[in-house]
């Protein structure tokens, strides 16, 4: 394991609802440090609504030292596939109804 992946205390949890996306952030002993909500459904496309978390996550985690100090990020989601890191024909979300979505992928390059 890399030893600066190791110095990271925090990791990022997003449970992604059809409704409203809560967004928090934990140490090693799940003590929450910060936390924030978007509405899901407010984006007529996946790019705006990973641009609007995005845009959310980034104030609590200047709240927690920046972004040196994540180590990784989880995500919760409906049909969500844990191997591809896709969210796969979701029925409650707008932006994800019609096809396979690559959450995991657009959220790392962001």
């Amino acid at each position: 394991m890399n030893t600066n992946e190791t110095m990271k205390p925090y990791v990022i949890g997003l449970d992604l609802g059809g409704t409203n996306s809560v967004f928090g952030i934990v140490d090693s002993r799940g003590e929450i440090k910060a936390t924030t909500a978007i509405k899901t459904q407010g984006y007529p496309n996946v790019e705006d609504y990973v641009d609007a978390s995005v845009e959310a996550l980034n104030i609590i985690i200047d709240q927690v030292g920046g972004i040196d100090t994540i180590k990784a990020m989880g995500i919760g989601a409906p049909n969500g596939n844990y191997y591809t890191g896709t969210i796969e024909f979701a029925p409650n979300l707008s932006w994800g109804r019609s096809g396979i979505v690559p959450l995991a992928d657009m959220f790392s390059k962001r």
